[in-house]
């Protein structure tokens, strides 16, 4: 049996213990996953609860992503990229840093829209705009980077990337592939008129990606043809199957977490 967890502050929220324990039922093992809830002043201390939970690996989540690298024996070239870690693998004493944010958006992506080079438009350049533009530039699409402080380009450490400010756009530019990687729209805000970007922006053949899962459709997705865009909770499920690939070495039961999904999103009042 394996024991596995997700670690933030706070973490009630989460939604991974709902899809790994969906995936272990399928699979018909005994592991378990749990939310455990880490005070960034306790951070310091993950190698104690690793041992007193005895994890066979665990995620990471906010606010940790990136104080988590400072406790870690060793971090993969992406995770390393982008400076965040999601997801860590244990091998006895040592703990591995992985970054399944980038793959799994990817995956995601790709199995809604198929695989094609783009021009890719990300608005925002925070935590997840990093892992978004890290997964783009390694499937060779033409990224640019909108933020609204030229300040916000130092965080990357690539520049294979074009940067504008968002005040700058004019609705004139062309792009295939448009992603919100900011948090307007959790609460019902129109990301265009938020950030003044004109709706011209959007041709009607573009496809568009909000990493917010949570409404299903955000007014921002509302802008995009039926069957051009996507929300978070495909690349939510995907960067989960892809941390249980790197713990297990097996491939995911996608069919009945998607199952499982539905019947909790359909039960919420």
């Amino acid at each position: 049996m394996g024991n596995y967890a997700v670690i933030g502050y706070p973490i009630s929220h989460s939604l991974s213990p709902l899809i790994h324990n969906a995936n272990f039922e399928a699979k018909g093992t005994d592991d378990n996953y749990a939310a455990l809830s880490v005070h960034p002043d306790h951070l310091q201390h993950i190698r104690d609860l690793v041992a007193s939970k005895e994890l066979s690996g665990f995620n990471v989540t906010i606010p940790h992503k990136e104080a988590i690298i400072s406790y870690l024996d060793e971090v993969d070239t992406d995770a390393k990229k982008i400076g965040a870690v999601n997801t860590v693998s244990i091998d006895g004493d040592r703990l591995t840093g992985h970054n399944t944010d980038i793959t799994g958006y990817m995956n995601a992506f790709l199995e809604v829209f198929g695989q094609a080079k783009r021009r890719v438009l990300i608005i925002g350049a925070g935590g997840a705009a990093k892992a978004v533009h890290r997964a783009h530039a390694n499937n060779g699409d033409d990224v640019t980077i909108a933020a609204r402080r030229i300040e916000s380009f130092k965080r990357f450490t690539d520049d294979d990337f074009k940067a504008m400010l968002i005040s700058d756009i004019t609705g004139t530019e062309e792009f295939d592939a448009i992603v919100n990687a900011t948090p307007v729209g959790m609460k019902g805000e129109d990301l265009l008129k938020e950030m003044d970007i004109p709706e011209s922006l959007i041709s009607g053949s573009a496809v568009g990606v909000d990493l917010i899962y949570q409404p299903q459709k955000t007014k921002f997705l509302e802008y995009f043809a039926d069957g051009h865009h996507m929300n978070g909770m495909p690349m939510l499920i995907h960067q989960a199957m892809d941390a249980y690939g790197i713990w297990t070495g097996e491939e995911g039961d996608y069919g009945a977490i998607n199952k499982k999904y539905e019947e909790y999103i359909g039960g919420k009042s």
